[in-house]
């Protein structure tokens, strides 16, 4: 992700932006800016204070917070929030990016599609809207990620948004039929809704919510593939 040169373009733009706004910015600040202007993709505060760091220029994370708010205001960096963690990226009014985040390890892949780009701009066009910019991002789990999950789990181990189906009931009588006379039969399809505490689920239309040691007794695997004629 560092130490890779970004076109002039982007240093060109601070500098017409700061004349034309008639202002000067601190040299500890051009340092920061051109730190930040040299690396590509997220970048955190803590970031560009090592890389500063490295290049034997002391600053402390107060500092670039600050000068990184003024690029924001400038309209150079903007400010995205993943994983409740604020990264700032270079903002470019001339072209567009979207995201996939993986919720598993985190990992942010950039990507652009033109044919997305026109639909959202014919959108538009039909609503008679004037799009000023947008952020498109898809949560998921990337590929390395998905291939390490087991192939069957328990249903208290999934994602928010996983669809999955269930093979397996485990415990008890009494709470094995509980959980059949909810719906939950071998090969019955759910969606989880939410993973974090009770496991809330849509089976059939329906909401329902069990409890962690509930979701625990029901084995699921991912989905049976859809045959030709259902696409």
């Amino acid at each position: 992700m560092f130490g890779v040169t970004r076109p002039p373009s982007l240093s060109e733009q601070l500098e017409r932006v700061v004349r034309d706004l008639g202002q000067e910015l601190l040299p500890e600040d051009q340092l920061v800016a051109d730190a930040f202007l040299a690396e590509e993709g997220h970048v955190h505060v803590a970031d560009l204070v090592r890389v500063l760091q490295e290049r034997d220029t002391p600053v402390d994370a107060s500092l670039v917070s600050r000068t990184m708010r003024l690029l924001c205001e400038l309209g150079i960096a903007e400010q995205v929030r993943l994983h409740g963690t604020t990264f700032f990226e270079h903002l470019h009014l001339e072209h567009h990016h979207d995201h996939l985040v993986c919720v598993r390890c985190e990992r942010v892949i950039e990507f652009v599609d033109a044919p997305i780009e026109r639909r959202q701009h014919r959108v538009c066009q039909r609503h008679g809207f004037t799009p000023l910019m947008h952020r498109h991002e898809i949560r998921g789990v990337c590929a390395e990620c998905a291939a390490s999950v087991p192939e069957s789990r328990a249903l208290c181990a999934c994602l928010a948004g996983e669809t999955v189906r269930v093979i397996e009931i485990a415990g008890g009588r009494g709470i094995r039929q509980r959980l059949l006379d909810l719906g939950l039969t071998r090969g019955t399809e759910v969606t989880v809704i939410r993973a974090d505490g009770p496991v809330s689920l849509e089976l059939r239309g329906a909401r329902l919510a069990l409890g962690r040691n509930e979701a625990a007794k029901v084995q699921v695997s991912p989905p049976l593939p859809l045959r030709d004629d259902e696409n």
